[in-house]
């Protein structure tokens, strides 16, 4: 009994090795699989290009044309509008407006993701931030909370009239997995509005904490 016992041992170990070696081997795909396959970048990726104009009159072409489409372009171009705001002085006050509705829009998606490791988009995009941004914010605290707050208010406002499914892409799963399941990376949409009241509070908490900081 004792040597069977061992026996089962040793194989249930050589198991695990070997299911552990397959799992270390697992390469991820070159391109986006199945339903990853469907979430089409190109026009988020264009947008972006375009807003990083160096050529002013070519740049405030692309913002002109961004901001009354704000409801339909998703965070990372929000974030690139954001910055092609701040280029110009005067508008840095409305170039704050849009990083705060683009955070929030981006962490909103960011929680509707089951895969943890796609919540690094927020901090991903928040670290290419134009540095004005942040300058204004610290020598704004009050002013900054006004601004949070309207941006609060617009995306109650505004629908969400894109794919909130870039996210994925910024995370491990999408780039592992075969994409067969339509489901695997959302939350059930029955979570979203109290996801979404969470963001709304959590952001005015941390802005608020912010502005009362000296």
């Amino acid at each position: 009994m004792r040597f069977a016992r061992c026996a089962l041992l040793v194989v249930l170990a050589a198991g695990a090795a070997q299911a552990a070696a397959q799992q270390a081997e697992r390469k991820p795909f070159d391109k986006p699989q199945g339903i990853y396959a469907t979430i089409n970048m190109s026009g988020t990726e264009s947008a972006i290009r375009q807003l990083g104009q160096l050529v002013p009159y070519e740049r405030r072409t692309a913002i002109a044309a961004a901001e009354p489409n704000a409801p339909r372009l998703a965070p990372p171009v929000l974030y690139a509008l954001a910055n092609a705001i701040s280029l110009d002085d005067a508008q840095i006050r409305n170039a704050v407006f849009w990083y705060h509705v683009a955070r929030i829009r981006a962490v909103f998606d960011s929680l509707r993701c089951r895969d943890a490791s796609a919540r690094n988009a927020v901090n991903i995009l928040g670290k290419g931030i134009n540095p004005d941004i942040s300058r204004y914010q610290r020598q704004n605290r009050q002013d900054t909370l006004e601004i949070a707050q309207a941006a609060v208010e617009w995306d109650r406002q505004n629908v969400y009239n894109y794919d909130y499914r870039w996210v994925n892409l910024y995370g491990k799963v999408a780039r592992y997995s075969a994409g067969t399941d339509p489901s695997e990376l959302t939350v059930p949409e029955s979570e979203w509005p109290a996801l979404l009241r969470h963001v709304h509070e959590a952001h005015l908490k941390s802005v608020a904490e912010f502005a009362a900081q000296k």
